[in-house]
């Protein structure tokens, strides 16, 4: 978690998302969450051989990036800056 760890807490310290109630810490978690879910979906393209598998495969790519895009329009209407959150994906 290191390096996504402490960008959050440099994220925290200009805007408050460690009140854990709070729509921003939400939405950094969903961000989070939906870096690891793009991976997990990355190793499971790279790996799969089945035809059937693949289409699901590219689907499942497809779906996460236009999840993650929301994600980032939507926490920069709320302020939030990622703009060096993207090399967290490599």
């Amino acid at each position: 978690m290191g390096m996504l760890f402490d960008y959050l807490k440099e994220i925290a310290v200009t805007k408050n998302i460690y009140d854990y109630n709070s729509e921003n810490y939400q939405l950094v978690n969903e961000v989070k969450q939906t870096i690891k879910e793009l991976k997990d979906a990355e190793i499971y393209f790279q790996n799969v051989t089945d035809p059937d598998l693949v289409d699901y495969a590219i689907y499942r790519l497809e779906s996460l990036k236009r999840k993650y895009i929301y994600l980032l329009k939507r926490a920069r209407e709320e302020g939030i800056n990622f703009d060096n959150f993207g090399s967290l994906l490599s």
